[in-house]
């Protein structure tokens, strides 16, 4: 319980740092902030080698998606972009930290691709949702159409973040921290 809640708390701290970081001109702060938090996980976590392999295959997939969607025009970023066929770096830096929820606090979706079907359709909407609420994101195609796009993309995405840390599953199938 104890590793899920530091997991959990790392991800939040830098979720809101990376978010609002780019609402107020400031992406490259936030994408230190997230970065660094990336780091006291990876630090942290017993078995590295998995966790590793899990960030960077799914930090590669969810940069490879936000970018198509992105340059499709399903949503914008304000700041942050250092090309233009690809996401700002700090929401590639966000899917790194996304990804190290899956060996702990998403443990339980492990093998169950419908629920994280599911799952995903309802909460990757809901934080592109807050994101634009907080200023992080622009859609210029409109809430509705979206958030229905991200829905459908999300619930192929997730099941494939699921299979992915299943995959590279550290010993015991948990991940734990040295503390």
């Amino acid at each position: 319980m104890r590793d899920t809640l530091i997991n959990v708390a790392l991800y939040q701290t830098g979720w809101f740092a990376m978010v609002l970081g780019a609402s107020r001109g400031w992406p490259w702060a936030g994408a230190g902030a997230g970065l660094l938090l990336v780091s006291v996980h990876l630090v942290l976590t017993r078995d590295r080698g998995p966790e590793i392999f899990t960030v960077i295959v799914i930090g590669v997939i969810g940069t490879v998606v936000d970018s198509v969607q992105a340059f499709a025009g399903v949503f914008v970023f304000e700041s942050g972009y250092w090309s233009y066929w690809i996401v700002p770096l700090w929401l590639t830096i966000m899917w790194l930290q996304f990804a190290t929820l899956f060996h702990f606090a998403l443990r339980w979706l492990s093998r169950r691709y419908l629920v994280s079907s599911a799952l995903g359709a309802l909460g990757g909407p809901a934080a592109f949702l807050t994101g634009e609420r907080l200023g992080g994101v622009i859609f210029p195609v409109g809430t509705r159409y979206s958030l229905l796009i991200l829905a459908a993309v999300w619930a192929v995405v997730m099941p494939v973040c699921v299979l992915v840390a299943d995959y590279f599953s550290p010993p015991g199938g948990r991940g734990s921290y040295r503390l």
